[in-house]
C-alpha cells in the first residue's frame, strides 16, 4: 500500500475524534451559556431547589429601578431614569421619544438623547433577558444565594454526555458564586450599601478557569438574594460610580468636617466601596475646591 494512502487512512480516525470533541466542547460551551429556564425547557428537570425563603422575580421595571443607585445620577436624572424606565413596554421598545423627554423635564435635546442612550444602553441584558418572549412570566433564577450557602438550580438528564455538562455547568457557576458570596456577606446581610465587585479577568485567574468560561457562566445568569432577583453580572465590573464616591465622602464630611482620610476610606470599605486613602484625599481636594467656588 502507498504510504500516502496509509497516511490519509491513518489520519481519519484522529480527525473524526478531534472533530466530536469538538462538538462535545461546543455543547458544553452552550449549555454552560444558557439560562436555567432555557435548560429546563429543553431538558425537562427533574430536580428543584426550594427556593421559598426569597421573593418571587420582579418583572422589568422593578429590576431596573433597582439598580438605578450605581448609575450615580443626580435627583433630577434619576426622575428621568425612571420615567423611561416605565415607558420600556413588554417586546422592550421604547415608548416615548427625546423630544417628549424635553417637554416633561424642561432639559435640553441633547441632555435627553443621552439619558435614553443611557438606559438602553447600560441594561440592555436586563432589558433583554425580560423581554425574552412575551409569554414568560417571570425570570427563573440560576442561582440561590443566602448570606451561609449557595446553591445552583440542578437539572437531572439521562443522556451521559449532557448530564456531564450540566455538571459541569453547575460546578463552574457554584465555584464563582461561592467566591461572590464570600466577598459579598456582609452586603448579603445588608449591612453594607454596596456590594464587592469583581473583574472577570480577576476571578478567572483565582478560580482557575479562562476568561471566556467566566463570561459565558455568568451572561444571562439571575441569582436570587434576600434583596431579590438580580442579574449575576451586578456582581462584575460595576464599580462604583465616581459620582456615588463623591456624594458619600460629601455626606460624611458634612457629618464631621474633621474626619481623617484614614477614617473615611474604612467608612467607605465598610459600607462596600473599596478605594485608596490617596484617591479619597483626591476626592475631598475635589468637594472643597467645588464648595470654594460656590462661596465666592
Amino acid at each position: 500500500m502507498p504510504d500516502s494512502k496509509r497516511n490519509s487512512q491513518s489520519q481519519g480516525p484522529r480527525l473524526e475524534q478531534k472533530l466530536l470533541l469538538t462538538r462535545t466542547e461546543k455543547l458544553y460551551l452552550n449549555i454552560l451559556e444558557a439560562p436555567y429556564h432555557v435548560l429546563r425547557e429543553k431538558y425537562l428537570p427533574v430536580v428543584e431547589l426550594d427556593d421559598t425563603y426569597h421573593p418571587h422575580a420582579e418583572d422589568l421595571h422593578e429590576v431596573l429601578v433597582k439598580l438605578l443607585p450605581y448609575l450615580g445620577l443626580s435627583d433630577q436624572e434619576e426622575q428621568i431614569a425612571e420615567y423611561i424606565i416605565y415607558n420600556i413596554d413588554s417586546t422592550g421598545k421604547l415608548r416615548i421619544t427625546p423630544e417628549e423627554l424635553t417637554e416633561k423635564f424642561s432639559i435640553d435635546l441633547l441632555h435627553a438623547q443621552k439619558m435614553v442612550e443611557l438606559i438602553l444602553t447600560e441594561f440592555s441584558e436586563e432589558i433583554a433577558q425580560h423581554t425574552f418572549n412575551e409569554d414568560q412570566a417571570y425570570i427563573e433564577p440560576d442561582v440561590i444565594m443566602t448570606p451561609e450557602k449557595v446553591e445552583v438550580r440542578k437539572i437531572d438528564v439521562r443522556d451521559p454526555i449532557i448530564a456531564k455538562a450540566l455538571h459541569m455547568r453547575e460546578e463552574t457557576i457554584a465555584k464563582i458564586c461561592e467566591e461572590i458570596r464570600k466577598v459579598n456577606e456582609y452586603f448579603l446581610r445588608g449591612y453594607r450599601k454596596y456590594p464587592q465587585v469583581f473583574t472577570m479577568r480577576y476571578m478567572a485567574r483565582l478560580l482557575g478557569l479562562h476568561v471566556s468560561t467566566v463570561s459565558r457562566a455568568v451572561r444571562n445568569k439571575y441569582v436570587s438574594t434576600p434583596f431579590g432577583i438580580l442579574p449575576l453580572r451586578f456582581f462584575f465590573g460595576r464599580t462604583i460610580n465616581k459620582k456615588i464616591v463623591l456624594q458619600e465622602i460629601e455626606k460624611l464630611l458634612n457629618m464631621d468636617d474633621n474626619l481623617t482620610d484614614f477614617h473615611i476610606t474604612l467608612v467607605l470599605k465598610s459600607a462596600g466601596i473599596q478605594i485608596s486613602r490617596r484617591t479619597v484625599n483626591k476626592y475631598r481636594k475635589i468637594i472643597e475646591s467645588q464648595k470654594g467656588r460656590q462661596i465666592k
